[in-house]
């Protein structure tokens, strides 16, 4: 037993009870807490006392002819021999009040509420505990027969009874609300992750603003393999001083023939891009590399035919007798947590519903607690 002292009262008082049956639960609670808080005073310490004092806390039309009764039951006990500190006094007030003025119709709302269902809202799953437990209690359920667990398992969502009951396969109440709480917690953790990479925040990225790629000349000419760099027929570039009298005349083309006609083209008058010299396109100049054999000859080249119209130029042109190689693409060596972070961005870039069916499957799996 606390030791008593006479100090005082400290803590939040309940509030004026006024006998609303919707409010009676929140009443005795509030009062709970405040006899908790003060559970040394002298006056919550003697039984007598804090039924007297407890009665203070009841006022209205509705309850007065209550609290008189009991008032006068108390006088008539201390009157007849009982000690004030028997905590029988107390015990009798108490259940007085719960018969009284108790929801008579609370267990059976929460019994129908249970056998209708409820069901997780969101994400909160903290939130369907509470609501479930308390309707559990009011209905007078014991929390580890069947029908409670199946109950409870019915409200949860499908991934997250699927992955607890495969991963966790718990038997009691406990078991299976802890399971459901872990299991969460990790979907949402995964959750906020993917949320994270779709912004562009990874944990293995420096901190600020650096460039991204090399900047490269716009004016140069794209020789790299694979690209085609098309030229309109007679497009090259124009010296004004020594153009012919009369203006330019283009030497073939699209506007030169009739829609499909055969192309020609002379090149005595074309000046190549590379050497500047007459006579052959850029692609075809000596003094690139590719137009070199390995003895240093210089090898022929076969033009590929155009696709649509003819006017348009395909550079994609082959080696005779040689084929084209292709060119496979080197990545440089990743550490482990830029490949995650490179599979993470690629997965925020998918749909709300793949992205579910993945934080379901990567939650479940043995290992990913600590992720």
């Amino acid at each position: 037993m606390p030791q008593a002292h006479q100090g005082k009262l400290v803590g939040e008082p309940p509030t004026i009870y006024n006998g609303n049956r919707k409010k009676t639960t929140l009443f005795i609670n509030e009062w709970e807490l405040y006899w908790a808080v003060n559970n040394d005073n002298a006056l919550m310490i003697n039984p007598y006392r804090r039924a007297m004092f407890f009665l203070t806390y009841i006022k209205g039309a509705q309850v007065n002819e209550w609290v008189m009764a009991v008032n006068q039951w108390l006088a008539r006990q201390i009157q007849g021999g009982i000690n004030t500190a028997d905590e029988r006094l107390w015990n009798e007030v108490a259940s007085s009040f719960m018969r009284r003025f108790a929801d008579s119709l609370a267990k059976e709302n929460a019994q129908s509420i249970l056998r209708a269902g409820v069901k997780m809202k969101g994400e909160d799953i903290n939130a369907y505990i509470v609501e479930i437990e308390e309707l559990i209690q009011l209905a007078e359920y014991r929390f580890d027969v069947p029908q409670t667990i199946e109950t409870f398992t019915d409200g949860l969502p499908t991934g997250l009874y699927q992955k607890v009951l495969e991963l966790d396969r718990p038997i009691t109440y406990e078991q299976w609300k802890q399971a459901a709480i872990n299991h969460q917690q990790d979907y949402i953790h995964m959750k906020a992750r993917l949320k994270a990479h779709r912004r562009g925040i990874t944990t293995s990225r420096p901190r600020g603003w650096m460039p991204q790629r090399m900047l490269t000349d716009p004016n140069a000419m794209d020789t790299s393999a694979g690209r085609t760099r098309g030229h309109v027929t007679g497009s090259e570039e124009i010296n004004p001083t020594t153009m012919p009298h009369g203006g330019y005349t283009p030497q073939g083309g699209y506007l030169q023939r009739g829609r499909g006609g055969g192309m020609t083209r002379d090149l005595h008058e074309v000046e190549c891009y590379t050497c500047h010299k007459k006579g052959h396109l850029s692609r075809n100049c000596p003094q690139h590399m590719w137009n070199r054999s390995n003895n240093g000859r210089q090898c022929s080249w076969t033009p590929r035919p155009s696709q649509g119209h003819k006017a348009i130029v395909d550079d994609r042109s082959t080696y005779e007798g040689e084929e084209e190689q292709p060119i496979v693409a080197r990545s440089t060596t990743q550490t482990p947590q830029q490949q995650a972070d490179s599979w993470l961005r690629g997965v925020a870039t998918a749909g709300e519903d793949v992205q579910e069916l993945v934080m379901r499957d990567l939650v479940g799996r043995e290992g990913f607690q600590n992720a």
